[in-house]
């Protein structure tokens, strides 16, 4: 059975300073037609951020959507003065850890909530961490701390719910994954 549904109509319902959202009338692949919500979102980059102590950097900081402060790796949008997702993702880590990476590898990219947004999020490794003296500010509107935790950590705050950011249950995954496989050395 051919899946594909196909576009009829889509009008912008909403232009906003971060998202718009479209609908679009599709034509299923029954040939009924039904209404879809697009959210409009801009693309963004995120980083597995390890230190020498096998660590990953986590922030912590309050998400309105949810109303609770939450648990996630450094991301940021990628602006359109960046020349890349990985250029993002440095800018962000400077701005969010304070940190630079020496190693930098993309791992993969995902779509984080495809059902009714087109973000996509670039992830990232890095390790060979140095702490800068002098990093980028952040948002006027970001108010965020720094936290690091051994994988054995973020797996049982996984396993408490006290992690709820996709991303962030991504990057824990594929972290434990390359520990797994031995991408990266787990010494």
């Amino acid at each position: 059975m051919d899946l594909n549904e196909t576009e009829i109509s889509n009008k912008t319902v909403f232009e906003g300073r971060l998202i718009d959202l479209n609908i679009e009338t599709v034509s299923l692949p029954n040939g009924k037609t039904a209404i879809r919500e697009v959210v409009k979102h801009p693309d963004a980059s995120g980083a597995i951020a390890i230190n020498e102590d096998k660590k990953m950097l986590l922030v912590k900081q309050w998400r309105e959507p949810i109303k609770q402060v939450t648990l996630e790796i450094p991301a940021g949008l990628i602006d359109p003065t960046d020349a890349s997702p990985l250029e993002a993702m440095k800018r962000e880590l400077n701005e969010e850890g304070g940190y630079k990476a020496d190693y930098w590898e993309k791992i993969t990219e995902f779509y984080s909530s495809p059902g009714f947004c087109d973000e996509k999020m670039y992830l990232f490794y890095c390790d060979t961490l140095t702490k800068l003296e002098d990093k980028r500010p952040l948002d006027e509107d970001e108010f965020l701390t720094q936290e690091w935790y051994s994988l054995d950590e973020l797996k049982q705050l996984l396993a408490q719910g006290k992690i709820v950011d996709s991303k962030t249950v991504m990057a824990i995954t594929v972290w434990e994954n390359m520990l797994l496989t031995g991408q990266q050395n787990n010494d």
